[in-house]
């Protein structure tokens, strides 16, 4: 409480100025809660490359920053983090310049800047578009942005998207299937209205541009972990956040997306994180495992290096393997590549605070940090990354089959991807992909156990083409 009340009594002094409308109880600047000179720069030079299973270091930010967006893109081999907006001050000087991590070079670059400066904003990723929303253009008090913006990573441009029907920050965003952004949680700022916490849930269609009400989340919260867990199942984890300036949750919802209307979301309770904790990453791992990490388990500036695994199967966390460094506020993405008998997976964080103390206050990181390691698997992988020619769904085999055959398919070019099951009255029995595929070669081994012998259709799609086959059960 003493670093809030230090602040507050900074905003007393400046209110009798005539220089404050409203005072800000949630801190999302380090100047907010150490003063303008209680924070430093961190960074480190880089020494290794990749290393299976391990964390390694790689190239320094060109400049530190904290509370942005980030997302995970990948394109054949090459795989990259882009960081989108944020502070690179600590006071609250949102910054309009963008940059991406190129992972298999370890470079850094700059792309095109967000038409505004913005910080405490989300981000989101669909296809070859990159999203983001809300946050802050200024320093406080200035209102919280509505602004909506799209980035073509093909063409390094931004465009301006129709208004979110809020003004918003400490929110979340994810992008789902191939043209719906979810948004939800955060705060709603003006300086008239103050804050308002909000379990609102917004649904976005990119193609009709239209926004509409999906179902609310049980509790409001800010700043949280999540992610979207859609590969297999098709939910969004809340985990964590801040409940208000003085508490934290320690609570997991999820939000089942219905298959028929996306609009609504059915929201469960779930296994407590094992700790209050706010301004941390959460990233499905694989068809079962969700990971949330650092983050701060006090409502200032206190960053962490626990990260906990939790099993979708079992509604359980445990401890796993710490960050290298303690941070919150930071840059990530994760990216999992199917390759054949196991997944390959990519974590990529940089950015952040961390907990190195200098000048009375903690450091905005320069570090890049990147994990790496193998996971077994079944069903779907990836048989060659050679370019195909075109799109084609080959002929299951063997057919008939008993209980178990394999569907071959090639994508010439990065796409959403859907891959189902159906029986002979149309009625889908199974989803066996949903995601963005990079172009490739793949096969998925299905297994049919729990179904009866007939006729079954299986279909794959994408934005560019459609195409079904038989085949046959026979037990």
């Amino acid at each position: 409480m003493k670093q809030f009340n230090l602040f507050f009594s900074l905003i007393l002094l400046m209110s009798a100025l005539g220089l404050v409308v409203q005072a800000q109880t949630i801190p999302t600047t380090l100047s907010e809660l150490y003063g303008k000179n209680g924070f430093t720069i961190e960074t480190k030079t880089s020494s290794e490359r990749l290393v299976v299973g391990s964390w390694v270091q790689g190239a320094n930010m060109p400049f530190p920053r904290y509370y942005g967006g980030s997302v995970m893109y990948s394109r054949n081999d090459t795989l990259w983090l882009y960081v989108i907006g944020g502070d690179t001050s600590g006071a609250g000087h949102a910054t309009s310049a963008c940059l991406r991590y190129n992972v298999n070079t370890d470079t850094w670059e700059y792309i095109a800047p967000l038409p505004v400066p913005t910080r405490v904003n989300a981000a989101a990723i669909l296809g070859d578009n990159i999203y983001t929303m809300g946050g802050f253009s200024t320093t406080f008090p200035s209102p919280a942005l509505n602004s909506f913006f799209e980035y073509d990573i093909n063409t390094n441009t931004w465009t301006q998207l129709p208004n979110i029907p809020q003004t918003i920050f400490f929110h979340g965003a994810v992008g789902f299937e191939d043209s719906l952004i979810y948004i939800f949680g955060g705060i709603e700022y003006t300086p008239s209205r103050s804050e308002v916490w909000l379990n609102k849930v917004w649904l976005y269609n990119i193609i009709n541009q239209n926004f509409r009400s999906a179902t609310d989340m049980p509790k409001a919260t800010a700043s949280f972990g999540y992610t979207l867990h859609a590969n297999v199942t098709k939910n969004i984890y809340v985990v964590g956040g801040l409940k208000s300036y003085t508490e934290l949750w320690s609570s997991t919802n999820k939000g089942e997306i219905n298959q028929t209307n996306r609009a609504q979301i059915g929201w469960t309770v779930q296994a407590s994180y094992p700790l209050g904790v706010y301004s941390h990453y959460g990233a499905a791992f694989s068809n079962d495992e969700l990971y949330f990490c650092g983050g701060s388990n006090t409502t200032g500036f206190t960053p962490i290096d626990n990260v906990y695994g939790y099993n979708i199967n079992t509604n359980t966390y445990s401890m796993e393997q710490s960050l290298p460094l303690k941070l919150q506020a930071f840059y990530a993405g994760v990216n999992i590549r199917h390759t054949r008998g196991f997944d390959i997976v990519r974590f990529t964080i940089s950015g952040g605070v961390t907990d190195v103390r200098e000048a009375q206050g903690v450091a905005i990181s320069g570090q890049t940090w990147v994990f790496t390691d193998t996971i077994q698997t079944s069903g779907l992988n990836e048989i060659s990354n050679d370019i195909p020619n075109s799109f084609k769904l080959l002929q299951n085999y063997p057919n008939p089959f008993n209980p178990s055959t394999t569907i071959k398919f090639s994508i010439p070019e990065q796409s959403f991807v859907k891959l189902e099951i159906f029986n002979s009255l149309g009625e889908k029995v199974s989803i066996l992909v949903s995601e963005t595929l990079s172009a490739g070669t793949y096969e998925y081994e299905w297994d049919a156990e729990n179904l009866t012998s007939g006729i079954y259709l299986y279909r794959m799609q994408t934005n560019n083409y459609s195409e079904s086959r038989k085949m046959i059960l026979i037990k």
